[in-house]
């Protein structure tokens, strides 16, 4: 019966230490927030929404072989590997030793054999829940990493989007530059021919000749960026820079509705480095239930099954001990630790509280910035509305010969120049649309087709 008793007392004390709490949502932020028991989901394919198949194509390429998402990978496996450690600290363990020895003593019977075998058994009784904190702990950091891989993933397909997007304007810039110069190059030789009849002075001739040496510069720097927009694509797919182009598209498309109601709390309450940074946070709240346990009495439970065996005899014994071990006098060094880990937890506290500001920050900017890069394109939408029907009119006016034709192609540089503009905040505003998606964390929707709506704080 006592050592019933005992059992039972070693298994009721084995999980009192408890852990401080802490809130997946500061107070700071909310009052309340989701429960601490919210599964796993992985970063859904926002790409997706954008109906580009190349852009998809490169985003698998870059999903699959790019080094920094390799590198995460790898980091997960070894907090998984740390929290089978952690599991397998739970049981008792058992080695078993075999030992034989020859002995050759002058004057004697040689070949005197002693064989000696022993099964050791050891198991830590991890008192206080020490075992189930380090588990936790474990736990947290395999959960820190896994999100901090789906951030990763997050990070390198919203990189990879940009860089293709801008690579779409660039050579979307080069072809109408290119026509541009054309342009350019035909009013020069008009203005010319008007110079020689005496009808347009030289100064109109020479600032029409600068105006296509600087269409011509702005050629060669676009056509330079897209050379180098094109190699970090490369690097971002995890592959060595070439000649090859990726990119052969010519027409930066309409960004989609940005979606997300909600308030920024629930917007960005599922995004990955929130979620990892939670996980350090309970991580250290774990730390310190571990530390407190330091403080308290250990025990080890131990038990040996031996056998010798030797020429003229052989014999067995069984051994078990019970070592309580308490801490009496450490000079303050377990105290220290347990503040240690204490300030750890703070730190973590105010990381998180910090991390947590600095996403409603970003959630709220780029909305306030979506919303007015739209306005900027109605502006420019609006503006080459204008230069198109100035455009008709100095053709009509050209057909019925009360105008040269000098003014259509003024007319028609004019209506190039604005579409060069409205090129530049179109993939603005898919910039944005990527980079809030990135904020969010994930759409705010589980079916593609039905993530069409308005974005609204």
């Amino acid at each position: 019966m006592k050592q019933l008793a005992f059992i039972v007392l070693i298994l009721g004390i084995s999980g009192c230490v408890t852990v401080p709490s802490v809130d997946r949502v500061p107070d700071v932020v909310l009052d309340s927030g989701p429960t601490n028991s919210e599964p796993r989901a992985e970063v859904e394919r926002w790409w997706l929404e954008l109906d580009d198949s190349v852009l998809h194509n490169l985003i698998e390429i870059g999903l699959a072989g790019n080094p920094s998402r390799q590198i995460a990978m790898a980091r997960l496996a070894q907090a998984e590997a740390e929290l089978g450690v952690a599991e397998a600290a739970r049981w008792p363990s058992l080695f078993g030793r075999g030992n034989r020895q020859v002995r050759n003593i002058s004057g004697r019977d040689p070949d005197i054999r002693s064989d000696l075998g022993s099964l050791d058994f050891g198991w830590d009784a991890g008192l206080w829940g020490k075992r189930r904190l380090e588990i936790e702990g474990a736990q947290q950091f395999a959960e820190q990493r896994w999100f901090e891989q789906q951030s990763v993933e997050l990070a390198l397909s919203a990189s990879i989007a940009e860089t293709y997007y801008q690579t779409v304007e660039v050579r979307t810039q080069g072809a109408l530059l290119a026509a541009q110069i054309q342009v350019s190059k035909d009013l020069e030789r008009l203005i010319e021919a008007r110079f020689r009849l005496g009808q347009a002075p030289a100064s109109e001739l020479y600032q029409q000749r600068e105006q296509t040496t600087v269409l011509e510069q702005l050629k060669l720097v676009n056509d330079t960026r897209q050379e180098v927009l094109e190699k970090s694509l490369d690097v971002l797919l995890g592959q060595p820079p070439d000649a090859v182009a990726r990119v052969v598209r010519v027409a930066v498309p309409d960004a989609p509705e940005a979606v997300g109601p909600g308030t920024p709390e629930e917007l960005i309450s599922h995004r990955a480095d929130i979620r990892a940074g939670y996980a350090r946070l309970r991580q250290a709240a774990a730390g310190v239930g571990i530390s407190f346990a330091e403080r308290l009495p250990s025990l080890q439970v131990t038990a040996s099954l031996t056998s010798l065996t030797e020429k003229t005899f052989s014999t067995e014994w069984f051994g078990y001990g019970l070592d309580l071990t308490v801490p009496i006098f450490t000079g303050g060094r377990l105290r220290q630790l347990e503040k240690r880990a204490q300030f750890v937890l703070e730190e973590e506290r105010q990381r998180y509280l910090e991390l947590w500001l600095a996403a409603l920050e970003e959630v709220s900017s780029l909305t306030r910035q979506y919303q007015q890069q739209q306005r900027i394109i109605d502006t420019l939408a609006a503006r080459r509305g204008h230069a198109q029907q100035a455009l008709d009119a100095a053709r009509n006016r050209y057909t019925l010969g009360d105008q040269n034709y000098l003014d259509v192609l003024t007319a028609l540089r004019g209506l190039q120049e604005a579409d060069r503009f409205l090129v530049s905040e179109r993939r603005q505003l898919i910039t944005l649309w990527i980079r809030a998606t990135e904020a969010i964390g994930q759409p705010m929707c589980g079916d593609v087709e039905d993530c069409r709506g308005n974005w609204q704080l």
